[in-house]
């Protein structure tokens, strides 16, 4: 019997352009490839043709690639003999990844056309590579793509858009009808890179036989003592005494399970029981055991393995005790948990660049963060299973995995409807058995468009049909996609959209929401994130520039360098930005606009500070059973794709800003919290005066599973002086505290501030110590701290005698920061160096106040400066006069 021989198609790839745009600047011959896989950006950069597109305004410069066509050839394809072809053998080639309208060739024979980067094509060529012509030698492979625009306006017109031309966001409305990763078009986070080329693997598979539609998936009891493994699939190519073995191993290598089934039909299907299973976890609540499921056919013709996490997965949507509307929780393990997390968005236009390291490097800072959740949005792509999706499965990360559509009216003809049936049914085949995702999603954001953009839409009408209306989707989103998730998707549950439920795509009161009132729409000020607390926040943000280093070198022209050029412009895609970020700076805090480093630290200031109000009020609203209120956050975003202002809380060099530390801190599994509460209203009589805000609330927040004690220490101080400050004598300025497993509790309410307008009040948990005096004394971990500031900052006047002091502990790996009167927003960095890797924080972006010493890790200084700033710097520098 023979083997399944795999060989890869990666030799001898050479392109060309095959169109005249931008005087024909690689259509001269045929010119070796980069990379391989590799798209044609990545090649014309390889041969120094076109500037990089990230930096500068080279975007416009390098347009034209995006509607040229390109043709890939390799003359190394191996011939079948060469390939140890028997009589009974079959010779397939498999193309993992197109992208995206291509027609493929094999020794001048047309063998394929795809309009679909998200697909998997196989093609039998065993006859045209047995041929005699090819037996003595390797086969010739050319493909031949074609602009995807163009294509995209072409079949846009022959199926007819429903909208009216003007109500796409990103791109023209012809991207809705390409199957083609949506970001492709530019977003609002990054430039319009429209790539072309092989993105995935090619190879030659040689077999008698092998197996196909491989599906693994589990389901674990309520009582988590017993987990039902199914495995089922088909044999191709299969004879009625085919079968296939299939075996189970558990996290430390030991043998579970074995089995030999049968084939019926060329089918098979079982399901295997696995007693008292180690179960898998977020990261933040347990361990993440992986079995492996391995699956022979025959002796030896092939063999297939999966990693899989037992755990048992709900999305729950129960009624509230003291609230209105439905939870949205997920549930693991019987653990309803607080998902707080990030937005993922593609991590390059030039997807093949994309290692495995650079997966880990990001995935990790995501979990060093805190965070238990990572929604993989949907105008990208679904990503790597054996990349992205296995190092989730390893760190305990859960994903959301959106389906791929974005801010559009997709059309439904059938052929439309035909193509995303089967790219939904090989995703979820694909990804399908990693522990790690929690979610499919049907689309961003594409009924809260219908609303906004008039598009027909009622939400009472659940049995359709829907193709007479303008939003004819909605096929798609609930017949299409839920049919699939439900046969291919085992206890993964399906969600119609994101945001989606209630009587509104945006319900605040059942499902998930996307705030965006706060930046964009009404530019809501960000202290009214507290108004738009929902059951599951899965997008909000705010804007920054990325780090002053990335900054730099993505403006390399030094007149440009600051906030009001035309290249800063270029490099922040986020509508209206010229207007937003002085008006929110203003509210809130005295800003400059240069020197440019400062106008850097005052939008990362601005940021951090927006996100830092927005987890504070919605995490302390996951109040315990029947109380999860907000049982989900996940800003927008943590990665970027370019060197640019955005959204992200770590910038494209994995610099990680202000508001990734703000995030850390808010999501540990101990957090302490405070808001400032209105005491008095100003006097109806006259106007410019904001309400008082003289009193504050505090809580914490217990992520553990375990009651933890605590003793919660007081301490205020005068930010214009530095002196302590006496707080009212019915409050204790230390206490013993309970706190509840995985809740919030409320600890003290309306407290009194004195001489509040100028007064600090900072907060702190320490591990309780015990009644005995001796051990109560002692030295005690410290759980959480916080620091509730006067606002608005603006305001505020420090202490002319502020001085903020650094000294590096003995050890050498952390910072050991005091300040000698309240310092807001303490920031340390390191200037880069050619060739060493960047230093990193535990944390950052501090407040500081008298009589403590907060120390930070650091790993990777190498012997270099730490520069410290903090906010309001500059008026030490330079003296403030009016």
């Amino acid at each position: 019997m023979a083997h399944l021989k795999r060989l890869p198609v990666d030799q001898g790839w050479h392109f060309k352009q095959a169109s005249q745009l931008n005087n024909g600047t690689a259509s001269a011959s045929f010119l070796p490839v980069g990379q391989f896989p590799t798209v044609a950006h990545i090649d014309l950069l390889h041969h120094q043709l076109i500037p990089d597109p990230y930096i500068d305004d080279n975007e416009t410069k390098t347009l034209w690639v995006n509607d040229a066509d390109w043709t890939y050839r390799t003359e190394s394809v191996p011939s079948v003999p060469s390939a140890g072809l028997t009589p009974s053998s079959r010779a397939v080639l498999v193309f993992e990844g197109l992208d995206t309208v291509v027609d493929v060739y094999l020794n001048g024979e047309h063998i394929l056309f795809s309009k679909n980067m998200h697909v998997a094509h196989r093609v039998d060529v065993t006859e045209l590579l047995s041929s005699s012509k090819t037996t003595t030698g390797s086969s010739t492979l050319e493909l031949r793509f074609r602009s995807a625009p163009a294509f995209a306006r072409a079949e846009k017109r022959r199926i007819g858009y429903r909208g009216n031309e003007t109500d796409v966001h990103f791109g023209g409305p012809e991207r809705l009808f390409l199957r083609k990763a949506q970001y492709h078009w530019g977003w609002d986070w990054g430039p319009a890179i429209n790539t072309s080329g092989p993105w995935q693997p090619i190879y030659l598979e040689v077999y008698e036989k092998r197996l196909d539609q491989l599906v693994v998936r589990q389901q674990v009891s309520p009582d988590l003592q017993q987990a039902i493994v199914r495995v089922k699939g088909l044999v191709e190519h299969a004879a009625a005494e085919d079968e296939v073995a299939v075996a189970i191993s558990g996290p430390s290598g030991e043998q579970v399970h074995s089995q030999t089934v049968k084939c019926s039909d060329g089918t098979f299907d079982t399901s295997i029981a696995i007693r008292s299973p180690q179960l898998w976890y977020p990261h933040l609540y347990g361990k993440q055991p992986l079995y492996t499921v391995t699956v022979r056919l025959g002796s030896g013709h092939d063999t297939a393995t999966r990693s899989l996490g037992l755990r048992r997965l709900r999305l729950l949507q129960h009624p509230l005790k003291q609230a209105p509307g439905t939870a949205f929780v997920f549930e693991i393990n019987n653990i309803r948990i607080f998902a707080g997390g990030s937005c993922w968005i593609p991590a390059d236009f030039m997807l093949p660049r994309i290692t495995r390291q650079r997966y880990s490097d990001w995935l990790m800072l995501a979990k060093s963060g805190n965070q238990t959740m990572v929604r993989v949005w949907g105008g990208g792509i679904v990503e790597s299973s054996e990349h992205f999706y296995d190092i989730c499965d390893r760190e305990g990360l859960l994903v959301w995995q959106d389906f791929l559509y974005a801010c559009g009216n997709y059309p439904t003809s059938a052929d439309f409807v035909d193509n995303v049936r089967a790219e939904a049914e090989q995703q979820a085949r694909r990804v399908g058995h990693h522990a790690s995702l929690a979610l499919w999603c049907g689309n961003n954001e594409d009924y809260m468009l219908a609303e906004r953009w008039g598009w027909q839409l009622d939400m009472d009408d659940e049995t359709g049909p829907w193709d007479d209306t303008d939003f004819p989707a909605r096929l798609i989103y609930e017949r299409v996609l839920p049919a699939v998730v439900d046969e291919l998707g085992g206890d993964v549950p399906y969600w119609r959209s994101s945001p989606y439920g209630g009587k509104t795509s945006n319900d605040l009161t059942v499902g998930d929401t996307h705030i965006w009132d706060v930046w964009h729409g009404k530019m809501a000020p960000y202290q009214d994130y507290k108004l738009y607390t929902s059951r599951f926040v899965s997008e909000f943000g705010f804007e920054s520039c990325a780090s002053l280093s990335t900054m730099l070198r993505a403006i390399t022209v030094p007149s440009e360098r600051h906030a009001q050029s035309r290249l800063f412009d270029v490099h922040d895609k986020g509508p209206g930005h010229v207007r937003r970020y002085p008006m929110y700076l203003a509210e809130n805090m005295r800003f400059r606009m240069n020197p440019f480093r400062d106008f850097v630290y005052c939008t990362h200031a601005l940021q951090a500070e927006a996100l830092r109000y927005a987890y504070n009020c919605w995490r302390r609203e996951f109040r315990g059973p029947g109380e999860e209120n907000c049982a989900g956050v996940l800003v927008w975003q943590l990665n970027d794709i370019w060197p640019g202002t955005s959204w992200a809380l770590v910038d494209v060099d994995l610099h990680c800003k202000p508001a990734f530390y703000v995030t850390k801190r808010a999501l540990a599994t101990v957090v302490v919290g405070m808001e400032r509460t209105v005491t008095k209203p100003p006097p109806y009589i006259v106007t410019g005066y904001p309400p008082e805000k003289h009193a504050l609330d505090l809580w914490a927040v217990n992520g553990t599973l375990a009651t933890v004690h605590a003793t919660l220490t007081l301490a205020a101080f005068s930010v214009s002086t530095g002196e302590a400050v006496a707080l009212p004598g019915n409050v204790s300025a230390k206490q013993k505290v309970t706190l509840a497993p995985n809740q919030t509790t409320e600890l003290l309410s309306r407290v009194a501030i004195p001489d509040a307008d100028n007064t600090v009040v900072a907060a702190y948990l320490d591990e309780y110590g015990g009644d005995n005096e001796a051990t109560a004394t002692a030295k005690k971990r410290r759980l959480a701290r916080w620091v509730s500031w006067p606002e608005p900052m603006r305001l505020l006047h420090f202490a002319p005698t502020l001085k903020v002091e650094l000294q590096i502990s003995d050890t050498g790996d952390a910072v050991l920061l005091t300040a000698n009167a309240p310092a807001k927003g303490v920031t340390l960095s390191v200037d880069p160096v050619e060739g060493r890797p960047n230093a990193v924080f535990d944390d950052n972006f501090v407040d500081l106040v008298p009589d403590e010493t907060v120390e930070v890790g650091i790993q990777q200084l190498h012997g270099r400066q730490i520069h410290v700033r903090f906010l309001y710097d500059w008026e030490q520098e330079d003296g403030f006069e009016l």
